[in-house]
């Protein structure tokens, strides 16, 4: 009848093949809706999403060389140090064995480093693709750099201040611990670094 008003289903089905045409016709035509939308996010992305986007060491599947390349650039990413010309090497040892190296007794560690070249970590650590146990292997390569710039590094056998030993391993933990946390924090870690004081026990 002349002059009667479409139905509601007939609206409904008229905008349905007008979707369908436009839709397809945009693909053939058009740009690409998630393309245009990935370009417009690029604009406008800030720094530190661009940050979050290259932050390799949030990785859970790295090849063995693969690790300590990605490790200090994390490192890099998250401090003052540059990655080292001659990267450490990684010792695995059964945790008495750590325990006793690090500690002459009993005590719980998963990593340390001593000086030198060597860093030690607990033989149950998979730094490859769990993120805390990268995170310790982290604070130990801290160590490290801090060793090769002489910053805030003591080797108990340099004075016989015990005073002054003490507050310069207690800068070196502080730095060390703090990088750590920041890494754990990056990569929504559940598990924290653990507690460290906030003054120095001497």
């Amino acid at each position: 009848m002349p002059g009667r008003l479409p139905t509601l289903t007939s609206v409904v089905l008229t905008a349905l093949a007008l979707t369908c045409v436009f839709v397809s016709g945009s693909h053939a035509a058009g740009p690409n809706p998630a393309n245009v939308n990935q370009r417009m996010y690029e604009k406008y992305k800030s720094e530190q999403q661009k940050f979050l986007d290259d932050f390799d060491g949030a990785s859970t599947q790295l090849e063995m060389h693969e690790l300590l390349p990605v490790l200090f650039r994390t490192i890099q990413k998250l401090s003052r140090y540059t990655p080292p010309t001659e990267y450490p090497e990684l010792m695995y040892l059964p945790t008495p064995e750590l325990n006793k190296l690090a500690c002459k007794g009993a005590c719980n560690v998963l990593g340390h480093y001593a000086g030198g070249r060597q860093i030690y970590l607990d033989d149950r650590l998979k730094p490859l693709t769990n993120l805390f146990d990268r995170s310790v292997l982290l604070h130990e390569a801290v160590h490290y750099l801090q060793g090769l710039q002489g910053s805030q590094y003591i080797d108990p056998s340099d004075t016989a201040d015990d005073v002054q030993k003490c507050r310069l391993w207690y800068r070196r933990e502080r730095e060390a611990y703090a990088i750590q946390e920041a890494y754990l924090i990056m990569v929504s870690s559940p598990v924290r670094a653990g507690y460290f004081p906030a003054r120095a026990p001497c």
